[in-house]
């Protein structure tokens, strides 16, 4: 009695799902495309912010965003030296990279939560002071436990930066200009893991290892006094669009200018009575619960592209962790020329960084253009009925097989060991297609999550964190037990699995994103 009453409540569900599905193809040929597609918002604009003004943000956070990739990588060059000092195996060297990478992988979420409701700055603030005691403690240590923990401190100082780099972008900046910003913002955390390396052989090479963790020290403390005086509220649950005047830690002297340039506006304002959750923040509440990013995490869609991202920027860390090692072995470099050798991969970086973005807003508006969807300036679109997921991954697939194409190339060049150009030209496609596919997919999470960008981006970090740990544990022994080239080769047919994931979103996305918000809707 009991299963013939599940199985007629089975299907009485399966019958309303088909009626639902039924009834949303009737409403779109109903109303047409245009009207399917596009909820122009009225009134005011999403972001009161200037160009100067969003420029000057982005810039700060693309800036700020360098202590995470600069944290872990300065040292690389340095590890060499560390084995000899602390007395140490290269795998244990590598340890030290991996407890960075688990710290950063957890602190974000607990930063990201905070910032959503308390503020951007506060978290910037009390993480940088947290990551220039790190960095002193670096500086002064003598034995290997001292430095992994003190390393896993200054992983969570620089959570900050990681956490909020997009989600700040996402606060400034609607989905149909926003892949310019993401790219700008992630040149930092990208062109990090090549630079940071090169500065970090120019210290060991010529003032010792300590004066690694002195510089960033240094770094920090100017960003610190930057961001406290320079850098501008822009939480939307804090200065909702950036007009909600501010007070305390989220206060600046930008703040200040700001708030008079709108005081002389505020005649416009006030005869503008149309409202919008744009300008309406939310009831403020300090929060550091990192659930909102785990609940991320269970929902179908974004399980699915955080650990495609994960998986895909593994290969970055663990190309540019192994090369002080195999680099040692097959080259015989001293750290400068070692540092030196990381600049092909964040030329490669950079350069994706900064034109990928504008390709992304393209196709935006090519498919926006082919459904008829009007883009209006300033005002963030309805993308409910949009096939976001489409416009971002045609991107990245040609960045994926590049990608996969400079890891194979990398290990059989050093296995070979081939003139130094070799793997040199293969760290510059490594670093340009695995930056494309990271910074879109990274993209694609914010938009998903618009009301919860922070948590989103700490999302993105605890998947990819973990799993760069986890790899960069993993590659030294298995290029000694594989050797470099079948090492290499093996990620990279991993990958070529991953390809069909990127097929499987771009199909099914949006299906999969309307049944979500349709299950919602139902329990509201």
């Amino acid at each position: 009695m009991s299963e013939s009453r599940a199985m007629s409540v089975s299907e009485d569900k399966k019958e309303v799902e088909r009626e639902r599905d039924t009834s949303r193809e009737l409403d779109i040929e109903k109303r047409g495309p245009q009207e399917t597609l596009q909820r122009q918002v009225s009134g005011p604009p999403y972001s009161v912010f200037s160009s100067r003004m969003k420029t000057w943000i982005i810039f700060l956070v693309s800036i700020s965003a360098l202590i995470s990739p600069f944290g872990a990588t300065t040292v690389l060059p340095a590890l060499n030296v560390l084995t000899d000092v602390l007395g140490i195996t290269p795998t244990k060297a590598n340890i030290s990279i991996t407890t960075y990478m688990i710290a950063q992988a957890i602190a974000p979420a607990i930063i990201g939560a905070m910032s959503d409701t308390s503020g951007r700055r506060l978290s910037f603030i009390l993480c940088y002071v947290i990551y220039i005691v790190a960095n002193i403690g670096l500086a002064l240590q003598t034995n290997y436990v001292a430095l992994l923990i003190l390393r896993m401190v200054q992983a969570v100082g620089c959570s900050a930066a990681i956490a909020l780099a997009f989600a700040i972008v996402s606060d400034i900046s609607t989905s149909a200009e926003r892949g310019k910003f993401m790219g700008y913002a992630g040149a930092g955390i990208l062109c990090g893991p090549a630079f940071g390396p090169t500065i970090g052989g120019i210290l060991a090479q010529y003032l010792g290892w300590r004066s690694i963790f002195w510089f960033l020290a240094i770094f920090s403390g100017v960003l610190l006094v930057v961001f406290a005086f320079l850098f501008p509220e822009t939480c939307r649950n804090v200065v909702g669009n950036g007009s909600i005047p501010v007070r305390g830690i989220n206060h600046s002297v930008i703040s200040f200018i700001q708030q008079r340039k709108l005081a002389k506006q505020s005649a416009l304002a006030e005869d503008d009575h149309e409202t919008d959750a744009a300008t309406k923040p939310a009831k403020r509440k300090i929060s550091l619960n990192p659930l909102a990013t785990l609940r991320i995490l269970g929902e179908k869609e974004s399980c699915i592209i955080l650990l495609y991202n994960g998986f895909f920027f593994t290969g970055m860390m663990v190309t540019t962790s192994s090369i002080p090692d195999l680099f040692k072995q097959a080259y015989n470099l001293n750290e400068l020329d070692l540092g030196l050798c990381y600049i092909a991969n964040g030329i490669g970086s950079l350069i994706s960084s900064l034109t990928m973005g504008h390709v992304v807003d393209w196709n935006f508006k090519r498919h926006a253009a082919r459904l008829n969807m009007p883009i209006s300036k300033g005002k963030q679109q309805d993308l409910s009925n949009f096939p976001i997921e489409r416009v971002k991954l045609e991107i990245v697939l040609p960045g994926h097989v590049i990608g996969i194409l400079g890891l194979i190339m990398f290990g059989w060049t050093v296995k070979f060991q081939t003139h130094l150009a070799g793997p040199e030209v293969a760290l510059f496609i490594t670093g340009f297609g695995i930056s494309t596919a990271f910074n879109i997919t990274n993209g694609l999470l914010i938009d998903l999550h618009r009301d919860k960008p922070a948590a989103a981006t700490a999302a993105i970090n605890f998947v990819r964190c973990l799993m760069s740990a986890a790899g960069s544990a993993a590659i030294i022994p298995m290029c000694r037990a594989m050797d470099p080239g079948w090492a290499f080769t093996f990620i990279g047919l991993v990958y070529v699995v991953l390809i069909w994931v990127v097929v499987w979103i771009m199909k099914n996305g949006l299906k999969w994103r309307q049944k979500a918000a349709d299950v919602m809707s139902l329990d509201d």
